[in-house]
């Protein structure tokens, strides 16, 4: 089937269902099937795979997965496309379809493989809880710029939180550029399909995680200030004890925030753990 007419059978598969794309959270339905497959072709699945879904929508990306896979998990929160998703694949002994929230639902340790189209606004939330779990290997579709954060480079407008998390926790690499006509409602800004191979081992090491992501999370949210400033609004929020000599217990003192490496995040994180972190 051609994209125009693929596009067509959406229009009228949303119209049947009563389900309105909400545009205030970018809700999009893919229609161009080679893109799906390309998602297929790169998440090299087999009969031994469980291969999640997040978003499953009307079920294509879901069938074409599970020609490949040994089962689909097949998550999806609206109701009427639960219903429409049930009705598909009524008669697939591979196929299981979640009515839920995935990051309310428990599936930590059922899947092997992730593909999917996450909806993108909640797009950082399903990752970080994706990376929380255990899985061999994951092709998504993000937004491109959201995509281009996740491999920045360390002092470039785009390096952020998300970019310090990702690279501790994962392998990325962005493979393919997905036009906004790929989609319908076409949205305003293109895709990127990236794959992620969980790390068996961190590239350095984190003497105590929970201080490492609050630092992480903190130092970003003053990303343009000097560490020296950040530490001094921590202390002024009673979130570290006060130091006597800053230049002695804090390391980079005088970086911006900005241009410290995920590693540097680190040493900063143990010196601030000293403080009470």
């Amino acid at each position: 089937m051609r994209t125009m007419q693929f596009s067509d059978y959406i229009k009228r598969s949303l119209k049947e269902c009563g389900v309105r794309p909400r545009k205030r959270l970018g809700q999009s339905f893919t229609i161009d099937q080679h893109m799906m497959r390309l998602m297929v072709e790169y998440a090299k699945l087999g009969r031994r795979d469980i291969v999640l879904e997040v978003g499953a929508g009307f079920g294509h990306l879901t069938e074409m997965l599970a020609e490949k896979a040994g089962e689909v998990l097949a998550v999806e929160v609206d109701p009427k496309l639960v219903e429409a998703l049930r009705r598909k694949f009524q008669g697939f002994k591979n196929v299981r379809v979640v009515h839920g929230d995935f990051l309310k639902l428990d599936l930590h340790g059922q899947y092997t493989k992730v593909a999917s189209a996450p909806p993108y606004h909640v797009a950082s939330k399903i990752l970080f809880k994706l990376l929380e779990e255990k899985f061999d290997l994951g092709v998504l579709l993000f937004q491109e710029e959201f995509a281009r954060r996740l491999v920045a480079d360390v002092g470039s407008r785009e390096y952020s939180r998300l970019t310090v998390m990702t690279h501790m926790l994962t392998e990325v690499e962005p493979i393919e550029r997905v036009p906004s006509s790929a989609f319908y409602p076409k949205p305003k800004t293109a895709s990127m399909i990236v794959k992620f191979k969980p790390r068996k081992h961190s590239p350095f090491k984190v003497a105590n995680q929970r201080a490492f992501e609050e630092t992480v999370r903190f130092m970003f949210s003053q990303k343009r200030r000097k560490v020296k400033s950040a530490v001094k609004l921590m202390i002024k929020r009673g979130i570290i004890r006060d130091v006597v000599d800053l230049s002695k217990d804090i390391p980079y003192l005088e970086r911006r925030i900005f241009t410290l490496k995920p590693e540097e995040f680190e040493e900063i994180s143990e010196a601030l753990c000293r403080r009470g972190l």
